[in-house]
């Protein structure tokens, strides 16, 4: 004979408020402890992406100043296997978010630029670039430096 259950007469509305206010309390609590792991989770993703940037930033610098010799000896040599050999590694500095700052002929940008000198010309114009800059991954690795125009100076 199979038992059925009867009405708890301890249960009163109270209790039941009680129990109701207790779960609201839980499911806030549980909210707030999903919110705060998810939010930890996007930090140690940006503090991670943050560290790849900053070890492929030295090695990429490297490459870069290698880049800059073997530019100056294609200046030098005019040899097409050497230009051939000088685009095949700008290329691959590309396709790893390397990008080139060649400001010629536009405004100074401090945040971009080095400005090494200046010169009679266009106000606040690059005359000169006397080292191209560089971006990884749009974050200057190092600024142009350039010659910058002064019409004051005639």
């Amino acid at each position: 004979m199979a038992k059925t259950k009867k009405a708890n007469p301890d249960l009163t509305v109270a209790k039941i408020q009680e129990l109701e206010e207790k779960n609201l309390v839980l499911q806030d609590k549980l909210s707030r402890s999903l919110a705060d792991y998810s939010n930890l989770e996007k930090r140690v993703e940006s503090q991670r992406q943050f560290f790849i940037t900053l070890a492929t930033t030295a090695v990429v610098t490297k490459m870069i100043e290698a880049l800059d010799d073997f530019n100056l000896a294609y200046s030098h040599l005019s040899d097409p296997g050497l230009k051939m050999a000088i685009d095949k590694f700008a290329s691959a500095l590309k396709s790893e978010g390397v990008e080139e700052i060649n400001p010629l002929d536009a405004e100074f940008d401090p945040a971009s630029m080095e400005c090494t000198e200046t010169t009679s010309g266009e106000d606040n114009k690059v005359i000169t670039v006397r080292k191209l800059g560089y971006k990884l991954n749009g974050h200057v690795i190092r600024p142009a430096q350039v010659v910058v125009g002064k019409s004051d100076l005639n």
